[in-house]
């Protein structure tokens, strides 16, 4: 298989994904702004999701760009990465259903976005070895986002899964936003460091030449 069309796979499983999340979406009684506020849990469910399904889209669409070629584990790989982002629209219409101060659906909703960090984390790995050779052909030696970005990004979610079960049930909403900006960032600098490298290895061939 080709990687083009396993990244069209990912991109429509994403979108799907993602509009399912949105029909689920709790509508107001009556037109009001009273009315909106009484549906605030179910909004911020669905924004917060929203972000970390692009954040995990973002960072398969960087993994894509930085590879030559796939193989059967990565294949793999990436049907059991989509298998657990598609419980995504599931859990959070229980969270909206439910609302999110609810402990036990908070810890099913931060238990589900850690292991989809961690497939993510799989993919990369995989991704990385069927390249080996390509990537150093170029002085590469991780893929970005970096595992250890995915790393933090997976410890902030343990620790907001944790404060939700014994302290306040809404903080894994707030790790997971905090681990999409952490990604977002992390991934920028990464990136501007990575294209410096580039660059300063371009001048050094130059000059030795």
């Amino acid at each position: 298989m080709k990687k083009e069309k396993l990244g069209a796979f990912i991109n429509a499983v994403y979108v799907i994904t993602v509009t399912i999340c949105i029909i689920n979406l709790k509508k107001p009684e009556t037109m009001t702004w009273g009315a909106l506020w009484s549906v605030r849990d179910s909004l911020v469910s669905y924004t917060i999701t929203f972000f970390m399904m692009i954040s995990m889209w973002l960072q398969v669409h960087y993994l894509w760009e930085q590879i030559e070629r796939i193989d059967a584990a990565v294949v793999w790989s990436c049907i059991v990465f989509l298998f657990t982002s598609s419980f995504v629209p599931y859990t959070t219409s229980l969270m909206m259903e439910e609302n999110f101060a609810n402990r036990y659906f908070a810890v099913i909703y931060g238990a589900l976005t850690i292991l989809i960090s961690v497939n993510l984390l799989v993919v990369q790995k995989t991704a990385e070895r069927c390249n080996r050779e390509y990537l150093q052909k170029f002085r590469l030696k991780k893929i970005l986002p970096t595992q250890q970005i995915v790393f933090v990004d997976i410890v902030i979610k343990i620790v907001g899964t944790l404060i939700s079960v014994f302290v306040w049930a809404p903080a894994i909403i707030i790790a997971v936003f905090v681990a999409f900006e952490f990604n977002s960032l992390a991934t920028r600098i990464a990136q501007k460091r990575c294209a410096q490298n580039a660059q300063a290895a371009a001048l050094q061939s130059v000059n030795a030449a």
